[in-house]
């Protein structure tokens, strides 16, 4: 019988377009909630300088809801303003729960490795309801074997254990059939290095690594790592 080969797919800026999402929530929030005399363009790397520092964080064992509440009151401080963290958070939850965006030819990937006999994991850093109401509503959970997600087993990537998580839920899978695919160096690339995973990163933006992070190859498009899975396969 021919072995199985497994495949852990990342969702954010993986599968998902998690930047067109995440940049339209944010838009209706500062419509919201709007600074005087400063525009979105103005407030938005002020909230993404935050945000980043927030992930690095969570990254590192921090407490994903305590910390994700305080991003927006943390941005609006900035700006001297005393904002609901809490609230604002809940409002952003929402738009993000109904983002159905999904990379052009993310899914004609999973269809084609899927017809191939690859068995597809979605393991993500993240809110539940978010992925899996992202999962639902554009139609891709069913083509995931098992989905797992940081904010539903308590470690987020880059810890070995969420990948252990995954290694232990699913019959048949071992650290030398199991392949994963993410756009974070941080994360999914150290992550899988950590778990002793052949790893992609993928880097459609063509994004120069200033890390010491080195992964087992490096795509731009879908075909690359459709092409790539292969190679590290027969290695």
């Amino acid at each position: 019988m021919k072995e199985k080969k497994f495949l852990i797919f990342d969702l954010d800026d993986t599968i998902f377009d998690f930047k067109k999402g995440e940049q339209e929530g944010l838009s209706n929030i500062f419509a919201e909630h709007p600074v005087s005399e400063v525009t979105f363009d103005q407030w938005l790397p002020v909230f993404k300088k935050v945000n980043s520092s927030i992930w690095k964080q969570i990254e590192e064992g921090g407490s994903a809801k305590d910390l994700l509440n305080t991003r927006f009151s943390t941005t609006y401080q900035a700006f001297g303003i005393e904002a609901d963290g809490t609230l604002l958070e809940r409002t952003y939850r929402n738009y993000l729960d109904q983002s159905y965006f999904v990379l052009e030819g993310a899914k004609a990937l999973l269809d084609r490795l899927q017809q191939q006999g690859f068995v597809l994991i979605a393991g993500t850093n993240g809110k539940s309801s978010t992925q899996r109401n992202r999962l639902k509503g554009t139609g891709l959970a069913e083509m995931f074997e098992d989905i797992v997600i940081s904010d539903e087993i308590g470690i987020a990537k880059p810890n070995r254990l969420f990948f252990e998580q995954i290694l232990k839920r699913n019959s048949g899978m071992t650290k030398s059939n199991t392949l994963m695919i993410g756009d974070s160096l941080r994360s999914d690339i150290q992550g899988a290095i950590h778990a002793e995973l052949k790893n992609i990163w993928f880097n459609p933006y063509a994004l120069k690594n200033h890390t010491n992070i080195q992964p087992d190859a490096e795509c731009r498009t879908f075909q690359e790592v459709e092409q790539q899975i292969k190679q590290l396969f027969t290695l």
